[in-house]
């Protein structure tokens, strides 16, 4: 199990969608697991506060905003490379 690399999991396949173009990496991560709380998630992975919670974004009490149907790679790349 040492060697095993998450991104080398056929499920991830599924999640990730690659646009060269634009050079920019897209992740659904409900097409992972479908009970995931995203906003929970961001919260943990950004030590923020959550403020509000609407269908597709999550507000922090420091104002910040996340659109949670256009995550960032990076900032979720921690929780894929684990």
């Amino acid at each position: 199990y040492q060697e095993y690399v998450f991104m080398k999991d056929e499920k991830m396949l599924s999640v990730l969608e690659i646009d060269y173009k634009k050079n920019k990496v897209e992740v659904d991560l409900s097409k992972l697991y479908s009970d995931i709380d995203i906003a929970e998630t961001l919260s943990n992975l950004t030590g923020k506060w959550i403020k509000r919670i609407s269908d597709d974004k999550v507000e922090f009490t420091d104002g910040t905003k996340i659109n949670t149907n256009d995550l960032d790679y990076k900032l979720i790349k921690s929780l894929i490379w684990w």
